[in-house]
């Protein structure tokens, strides 16, 4: 710590410091924390979910394995669901909250990158009901776009 004219240590200087690292640690926390469920988020939540199954392709149509498949709530009121991982034949399978409206993300390598795209997983728009069995849902991985990503300083 600094000292004053008089040879004490500036404590002063040393609390702001203290305070400032503790406000700077509770903002990352609580930006890295989940948002409190609504009431409506309950209520869907505790409907039957909804099953999507599909297959990722790439942009040449080939079948993509081992890239991770989540629902993108397009609600306020619609939870996160757990992703799914796409099989040698690049299927996938999600249960996700119902009623609602969701798109899609791709992670690959730890690394979800969503693009302008018109195809692009987080552009498709798909509605489900309570219970509702989805197939037959197709997303495109844009490789390309991920490596590219990859390779970013």
């Amino acid at each position: 710590m600094p000292e004053t004219e008089n040879g004490t240590r500036d404590t002063e200087h040393g609390t702001r410091f203290a305070l400032a690292a503790v406000f700077l640690i509770l903002t990352a926390i609580s930006c890295a924390t989940r948002p409190r469920p609504t009431a409506e988020t309950r209520v869907r939540s505790s409907n039957p979910r909804a099953i999507v199954e599909g297959r990722v392709r790439d942009v040449g149509g080939r079948a993509v394995a081992g890239v991770s498949v989540q629902g993108l709530p397009r609600e306020k009121d619609l939870a996160w669901s757990p992703s799914s991982l796409a099989d040698g034949e690049g299927r996938f399978q999600l249960e996700l909250s119902a009623p609602g409206e969701y798109g899609f993300v791709i992670s690959w390598k730890g690394i979800t990158v969503v693009t302008p795209r018109e195809d692009d997983p987080a552009r498709v728009l798909l509605r489900v009901v309570p219970g509702e069995r989805r197939t037959g849902v197709e997303l495109v991985f844009h490789r390309a776009e991920w490596e590219r990503a990859l390779r970013a300083p």
